[in-house]
């Protein structure tokens, strides 16, 4: 009931918030995302896991059947041929009948189900995406409120123990000096410590470009509160392939020379007190040490073994929707004919799509990062610069793990980055100057009559 209850609740403020307007509905969505993971594990429910489903729904609703703006058709004509070859694929997919029903509709919503999002980016205006910093820079601020709450407190108060924190509670191999520490890696929200780190990275293009940008006292203060919190939250989380990424756009971020010189100051200064509480903290700092050229050789390794060239040999054309490595519920597990678990997303794509589907997604990839990112003299061409860069490490990372397109609310940002990178900057008209003031009519003195 609880569980019912939630998921109405999501679609409502969803729903509500995007007939106000798409970024509304933007946030409403991103809010149930951060929390999703958390509410799931407290409410063992099997609507549990559609409580977030239910909020994109609201938005789609409200969104999707609005038509494009006369201005935007030719500027987002090519991506909106992407996106209906993206979704129609799955579809066509979906009638082979390789998987059961209720496996093969998982599969779908897998692959398909956020696709729409490239839609809704593809419409934000440059001031939307000002907003829409601001409100990932509030959410970025609870989630590590809760991220150092579980390290200071425990993680067992805020997550029990169940199939759905299972992955959680495994994720203690932080180690000293040869020894297990046993210490966890912080979800805060999210569905496990992965997610956690992947959404506050994926989240820094926004909040860097606008911090970059002259806007209110306030902004400022508030953005650069949450890209602290956003650094420390990714040490906090301990995914060390995230950390090489976030390093990555900070470095970018300080050699620009976008800054100026009291921001670059100002930006070292809080990387520093950064890494000072990361180096007198062990659990903080161990994690970001264990990384090795012989780690990344084992980690690739898992995922790009014999067995995954084996299934692609043998099933070119797929083993169904929801067969290739799709997360699917542990009550539909017993479901699914032919299980193959593989730790690669692009042999996920390929074991459930075939290889047309994976042909299509690599080329959509290739074409999207291949967009120009429009005139440099652009206050948000700096930071569409780094989220090409964060979409590229994420897509190219995409073969040592699943989730990259299941991941919430990652993926929604991911796509709607996506989007921004591929259709051209909508021509926004400056402000029109205010009129100049009317002259002050002339003095005119009465003479004296004698």
């Amino acid at each position: 009931m609880v569980a019912l209850l939630l998921c109405g609740v999501a679609f409502v403020a969803a729903f509500v918030a995007g007939r106000r307007s798409l970024v509304a509905g933007i946030g409403a969505v991103l809010a149930v995302g951060y929390l999703y993971g958390i509410t799931r594990a407290n409410v063992t429910s099997t609507l549990s896991h559609f409580i977030f489903d239910c909020a994109v729904l609201g938005l789609y609703v409200t969104q999707l059947p609005k038509p494009f703006a006369p201005e935007d058709l030719a500027r987002t004509r090519q991506l909106r041929h992407w996106t209906v070859l993206l979704i129609g694929w799955p579809m066509l997919m979906l009638l082979l009948p390789l998987q059961d029903p209720m496996v093969q509709l998982v599969g779908l919503r897998a692959n398909v189900f956020f696709v729409p999002f490239l839609l809704l980016g593809a419409r934000l205006r440059r001031e939307d995406f000002y907003r829409i910093a601001r409100t990932l820079a509030v959410l970025n601020l609870v989630a590590f409120g809760f991220a150092l709450a579980e390290f200071f407190f425990g993680l067992p108060r805020f997550y029990p123990r169940n199939d759905v924190t299972d992955i959680i509670y495994r994720s203690n191999d932080i180690r000293a000096a040869g020894s297990l520490l046993g210490a966890f890696r912080i979800p805060a929200t999210f569905a496990n410590s992965s997610v956690y780190a992947s959404t506050m990275v994926i989240s820094v293009p926004l909040l860097l470009g606008a911090w970059l940008q002259k806007r209110t006292h306030r902004d400022r203060v508030l953005l650069t509160c949450a890209l602290a919190a956003t650094v420390l939250g990714v040490f906090l989380s301990a995914s060390r392939t995230s950390l090489m990424l976030l390093l990555i756009l900070l470095l970018m971020t300080m050699i620009s020379g976008r800054m100026g010189a009291f921001g670059r100051v100002a930006w070292i200064f809080m990387l520093a007190g950064i890494g000072w509480v990361v180096s007198t903290n062990e659990r903080l700092f161990l994690r970001l040490m264990s990384i090795s050229p012989d780690s990344i050789v084992e980690r690739i390794s898992w995922s790009m073994n014999r067995g995954v060239f084996d299934h692609v040999a043998k099933y070119p054309m797929g083993n169904g929707l929801g067969g290739g490595g799709s997360s699917i519920p542990h009550f539909l597990l017993h479901l699914v004919r032919n299980p193959m678990p593989v730790e690669n997303q692009y042999a996920t794509i390929m074991l459930e799509q075939g290889l047309p589907g994976l042909l299509v997604w690599m080329a959509f990839i290739v074409w999207v990062l291949t967009r120009p990112l429009g005139p440099r003299g652009d206050a948000w061409h700096f930071p569409r610069l780094l989220a090409r860069i964060a979409c590229a490490l994420y897509l190219a990372t995409g073969f040592i793990g699943v989730g990259l397109f299941t991941a919430i609310p990652f993926t929604v940002m991911l796509f709607m980055w996506m989007a921004w990178l591929g259709v051209p900057q909508r021509r926004e008209a400056a402000a029109p100057a205010p009129p100049p003031a009317p002259a002050p009519a002339p003095r005119v003195l009465a003479g004296r009559h004698a």
